[in-house]
């Protein structure tokens, strides 16, 4: 589908860059230019980083990032009527509709890894988070060395996967890590007592937990299983977007924006699910270290 974004111009002097971007990154501004539209990925269920309103219109965190990236460009290009291009991206496809430009940019809760960026390139941080573990109450586990030797469900093509085989290496925790198609998936394992814990982006996982009628039955552990960024991706060595990304973000920074932002999604009450919902959640000193560098 194709909608327009109402976005508020963003006042931002990119600095010229000395070197010149490979040829594909120059084919990427020429041909957002030449049709007046960019093709923006995201996730419908991964708020608050990018989910579904009542209306179904793409919001989230992440999405407010990027809107602020593609006025800017709109600006840069000349193009006073520049098309959003929204495109939904299933989770086990995210990163192969960055690789073969399906889209311009990825604006979801999507970690920065070494693994990822073998295929596609990352912004500035926008978000650090890490992977976290649900359990049931029922159960009584109430830390991460009770599921010794238990099994530990998550959603394939996820980081959480790779997290468990690290976490596991690490502690000498012996379990079982089973895959779920989706995050519907693998939560009913935990909820049907076919795994003992659920493992998913911590908040994600709050996110998921909040959306529950029977919210109280489960538990989210203190402990996390890894830390990891969350970025804006876009194609691999795409230099000018490289440039064009990470001097926005600097810009929201630097105008505090990028904290009113942080604040508007993970602090205050926030949409979900035909009700307003507040995780409380204070910037991390990681996030507010990243952000204060230029």
């Amino acid at each position: 589908m194709i909608s327009k974004l109402r976005t508020a111009p963003v006042l931002l002097l990119l600095a010229c860059i000395g070197l010149s971007a490979p040829a594909h990154a120059q084919a990427t501004f020429e041909r957002i230019k030449s049709r007046s539209q960019i093709s923006v990925g995201y996730r419908e269920d991964a708020a608050p980083f990018s989910y579904l309103d009542d209306q179904k219109k793409a919001i989230g965190y992440s999405i407010d990032f990027c809107a602020a990236v593609v006025a800017q460009l709109a600006n840069r290009l000349d193009l006073k009527n520049l098309r959003i291009n929204m495109v939904p991206i299933a989770i086990d496809r995210v990163m192969t509709f960055v690789r073969d430009g399906s889209v311009d940019l990825l604006c979801t809760g999507t970690s920065d890894t070494p693994e990822r960026r073998a295929l596609a390139s990352f912004s500035k941080p926008i978000y650090f988070d890490g992977v976290g573990v649900m359990v049931r109450k029922k159960d009584g586990v109430h830390s991460l060395k009770q599921l010794d030797g238990k099994q530990v469900s998550f959603i394939k093509a996820s980081t959480a996967g790779s997290a468990l085989d690290a976490y596991r290496a690490k502690a000498a925790i012996s379990w079982k890590a089973e895959p779920g198609l989706n995050a519907d998936a693998a939560f009913s394992q935990l909820q049907l007592g076919w795994v003992q814990a659920y493992a998913r982006d911590k908040v994600l996982l709050a996110m998921q937990l909040a959306s529950l009628s029977d919210a109280d039955q489960y538990l989210i552990l203190p402990e996390r299983l890894s830390t990891e960024a969350i970025a804006i991706a876009f194609r691999k060595d795409d230099g000018e977007m490289q440039a064009l990304v990470d001097g926005v973000i600097a810009e929201l920074a630097v105008s505090g924006k990028a904290r009113a932002l942080h604040d508007k999604w993970f602090v205050g009450p926030i949409p979900l699910y035909k009700q307003r919902k507040a995780l409380g959640i204070p910037m991390s000193p990681e996030l507010k270290a990243s952000l204060e560098t230029k």
